[in-house]
């Protein structure tokens, strides 16, 4: 009797395990879907698997990077200004925007990354800082050194009298060895969305300096790539086309986006694919998508008035739209707390004000909406603070975060 009663338990417990796990199969890939329902809990890698099908993209509550790619980064004048050879200013803490790495962003939530390239001598780079104006300066100044003796020596000795540099180059590993391309981001980007088929990755991608002609030629090769290449996890493509065009002009469900990258670039109409939701200093609201943004984007201040700023956006936008226990979308909702104000205070110092009033105070209350959040020195903790907030088809643990 007890080994017959043991036998139907261990049947009872093996088709509920089963009916969980073939329950989700239409949604995402089995195997991350199976391994969310057994654990019960959502995590920074997998937790758009507890969205709904249905749910539009613009009605989820995602975090971004500004700047993604600069936990290590530097310039030829190993990130200082210099006079004489000598280094009298740390530029480097203000192209610094990040502590995480790429693959730490993504497993932490990260959906929404903002990718700058540098177009030159054949190679698609990734860095943060145009140095076309600074580059006119140091003519101006090499030329004046050039008359004057002194100056002419030191020029020979390595100690210029004045030395500026504000292109600053991304790099995979801390030793700043290891250049980080446009092959190798999209190549780590497939990679985690082979991984995770249920998750899908917002990429912002502008140029910050060298040739247009030159970027546009080397980007486009990475785009027709991510077009034909399949996600063996989906079989479909690794980017998203709405109904097999480039131009985007809709805003899809996410079931239509899990395991794909959608695109936002400036150049979108030379590409043909994609879309741009353009996001100017200050505030303002634009399209994306078929869709109206209202956005928040002072970048220019100082951390007091960004905290202001990002308080009044939350209060007069987000929160009333969803105050009443109900979610009413008139317009979607693009929140960049990043900023800087040179010479006064770096992204890191405004965003530990800013993180510190926005996430560890919790503002962000689970079940309202806030919609797309991206700013400096995002962490696994100031990324769950974001996701958390969804409404997800399951519960989840804080014990994995």
């Amino acid at each position: 009797m007890k080994r017959s009663f043991k036998r139907m338990l261990s049947m009872g417990l093996l088709a509920a395990l089963l009916l969980s796990v073939f329950s989700f199969g239409g949604v995402f890939a089995a195997g991350d879907a199976a391994d969310t329902v057994r654990a019960g809990r959502l995590t920074g890698k997998n937790w758009m698997s507890g969205i709904p099908d249905d749910r539009y993209l613009y009605e989820i509550n995602l975090p971004g990077t500004h700047d993604c790619v600069t936990a290590y980064c530097k310039n030829t004048t190993d990130n200082a200004v210099k006079l004489f050879g000598r280094p009298v200013y740390d530029s480097g803490e203000y192209a610094k925007t990040q502590s995480l790495t790429l693959s730490e962003q993504l497993n932490a939530g990260v959906r929404y990354l903002d990718l700058r390239f540098s177009a030159k001598q054949g190679k698609l780079l990734l860095c943060h800082g145009n140095n076309e104006r600074i580059a006119v300066i140091n003519k101006i100044m090499q030329g004046m050194d050039a008359f004057n003796p002194s100056r002419a020596l030191l020029h020979r000795e390595r100690a210029p009298f004045l030395e500026l540099d504000t292109e600053f180059y991304a790099y995979k590993d801390a030793g700043c060895t290891v250049p980080f391309t446009g092959k190798r981001v999209f190549s780590l980007l497939k990679r985690f969305l082979m991984k995770h088929p249920s998750e899908t990755i917002i990429i912002t991608a502008k140029k910050e300096n060298g040739d247009t002609k030159e970027f546009l030629t080397l980007f486009k090769k990475q785009i027709e790539r991510l077009k034909t290449e399949i996600n063996p996890a989906t079989q479909q493509p690794y980017l998203y086309t709405e109904n097999g065009n480039g131009l985007y002009t809709k805003m899809p469900a996410l079931s239509q986006v899990r395991g794909k990258i959608i695109l936002m670039t400036p150049f979108y109409e030379e590409l043909q694919t994609g879309d741009m939701l353009d996001s100017k200093n200050k505030a303002g609201q634009t399209d994306f998508m078929g869709m109206t943004f209202r956005y928040e984007n002072h970048w220019s201040v100082p951390s007091c008035l960004k905290t202001m700023f990002v308080y009044r956006f939350l209060k007069k936008t987000a929160i009333e739209m969803s105050a009443d226990g109900e979610q009413h979308l008139p317009v979607a909702n693009l929140l960049k707390t990043n900023a800087s104000v040179v010479l006064l205070q770096s992204p890191q110092t405004i965003a530990a004000k800013v993180n510190d009033f926005l996430y560890r105070q919790n503002r962000l209350k689970k079940g309202w909406y806030y919609g797309w959040i991206m700013g400096d020195f995002m962490t696994k903790e100031t990324c769950a603070a974001i996701w958390q907030t969804n409404n997800f088809v399951f519960d989840y643990s804080r014990k994995d975060m």
